[in-house]
């Protein structure tokens, strides 16, 4: 087998419900396998997922399966770690690849392989389709919270075998350190090109940590770091402080107001308080949340009619 354009790089912990629709939708986009590979790494308990992965990887010369007992989100790295094509690329165990999507992916691999900017797959989440951003601040400055997003992120083989045995790993965010590793390129790239969906959007299945601690202190942290190592401007270091303030919001008013099902440790809000954000200044975000999505839903509504 030549070498693969694209490492589609899959870490899960087991939950067959999404895990193999999202790998049927990968091979049904009717790509030459020589062009891509899958690796899916588990680090989950489930043993009939376990059997029923090893049955579907025997089925697919391009997909290298493996379970491991790594720690938690140190799974994405054991992914990356078996890779072998020209750009590894993180995937949701739960996103469901668009038609046209793969296609899209490796047109955007092949065309930038001589110059080999940092590329992020927004998937929509941005206001414009595409950007071409001319320094690592700006870079940061658009994602804004979507820095934390994992599967946005990829890396260039080249670019990733010469960090490996150099990289500091953050415990709650080890994919910030694969994205934030090359922070001197001259081109930074946004496709925005909406290329998965989610199965679902219940959270009980997710990884059981603190989510407050997690994107009110580690996360913030994280880019605090860019800004302290003088890789990131302060306007820009706010910016993304600002937008995670409204991610707190957002996710107290689903997971403790509305008490949405998820597997997220909540009960540490308060102690996460006081850090980067006043208590009051969460509440007030909240209001300003409420507000948004009534107005939205309004918005709808007069569009339904």
């Amino acid at each position: 087998m030549q070498e693969p354009i694209i490492s589609l790089c899959l870490p899960t912990n087991g939950v067959k419900e999404w895990v193999f629709p999202v790998l049927d939708s990968i091979y049904s986009q009717n790509i030459n396998n020589d062009l891509f590979e899958v690796i899916v790494t588990n680090n989950g308990t489930n043993v009939e997922f376990d059997l029923l992965m090893q049955d579907y990887a025997r089925k697919h010369n391009n997909l290298l399966y493996r379970r491991n007992t790594s720690y938690m989100f140190y799974n994405q790295l054991e992914a990356l770690k078996l890779a072998s094509g020209k750009y590894l690329k993180f995937v949701n165990h739960r996103g469901l690849f668009a038609e046209g999507a793969l296609q899209r992916m490796l047109n955007v691999v092949v065309s930038n392989e001589e110059d080999k900017p940092v590329i992020y797959f927004s998937n929509g989440v941005l206001e414009k389709d595409y950007y071409e951003l001319k320094n690592f601040d700006e870079f940061v400055s658009c994602l804004r919270r979507y820095v934390s997003w994992t599967t946005g992120v990829g890396i260039w083989k080249t670019d990733y075998d010469k960090i490996k045995n150099n990289l500091k790993v953050d415990k709650i965010s080890p994919h910030s350190c694969i994205l934030f590793s090359e922070r001197s390129k001259d081109k930074y790239l946004i496709d925005n090109y909406v290329f998965s969906k989610d199965i679902d959007s219940n959270q009980s299945k997710k990884g059981k940590y603190d989510l407050f601690k997690a994107f009110a202190v580690e996360e913030i942290t994280i880019t605090l770091n860019l800004y302290i190592d003088g890789d990131i401007s302060a306007q820009t270091f706010k910016k993304v402080k600002k937008d995670y303030k409204r991610f707190v919001a957002e996710l107290y008013f689903d997971y403790c107001i509305r008490k949405q099902p998820c597997s997220y440790k909540l009960d540490n809000f308060n102690e996460s308080m006081g850090i980067f954000f006043k208590k009051s200044e969460v509440i007030n975000e909240i209001i300003i949340v409420v507000i948004s999505r009534i107005i939205n839903k309004i918005k709808l509504i007069v569009r339904g009619k």
